[in-house]
């Protein structure tokens, strides 16, 4: 039988590679995508960049920043205003009020909710860059230069140089 010592004389154990000495990475020398959304929002802000979301877009299930609870508060509300109607005036007078509330609703409501989208699209979505992201790769964000009327669109253009483009454009 042969020993340990024996064998790591005929079979030496290879001593461990040289570590590798790497270089760290080169760091990005421009802004990154947090203080360029700074900047988007600074700009919108100040009305350089004009923030809207294509109307298709606002009623789809999976908008990132939509909630059902807007419109449903204007349905519900409008239910509960037509049941004692229809309850204490008649079927004529229902019929009545379901015309009008469909008619209130489609003046009054989706101005309420469109505006309450845009309030939170400027709280949180250009304040948050993962609700940002969202929101530029599920499409119908529109960033327009008010002086000028370019545009660009999401997810296809490309907002980040867009808006390092008019962060050095002189106001006008």
């Amino acid at each position: 039988m042969v020993g340990e010592a024996t064998m790591s004389i005929l079979h030496p154990v290879p001593p461990p590679p040289p570590e590798i000495k790497r270089p760290p990475a080169p760091r990005p020398t421009g802004p990154d995508e947090r203080e360029i959304l700074v900047r988007l929002r600074a700009l919108h802000e100040d009305g350089r960049i004009k923030v809207t979301v294509n109307r298709a877009k606002l009623s789809h299930m999976d908008f990132p920043l939509g909630l059902e609870a807007d419109g449903n508060r204007w349905a519900y509300a409008i239910v509960l205003a037509i049941i004692p109607i229809w309850w204490f005036l008649g079927t004529y007078a229902g019929i009545a009020g379901v015309l009008f509330g469909f008619a209130l609703y489609q003046t009054v409501g989706q101005r309420h909710v469109e505006r309450r989208l845009q309030a939170r699209i400027h709280d949180r979505g250009l304040a948050e860059i993962d609700d940002w992201r969202k929101l530029w790769r599920f499409g119908g964000v529109i960033l327009t230069d008010p002086a000028s009327g370019r545009t660009c669109l999401g997810p296809e253009g490309r907002w980040m140089a867009f808006v390092q483009d008019m962060d050095q454009t002189p106001a006008p």
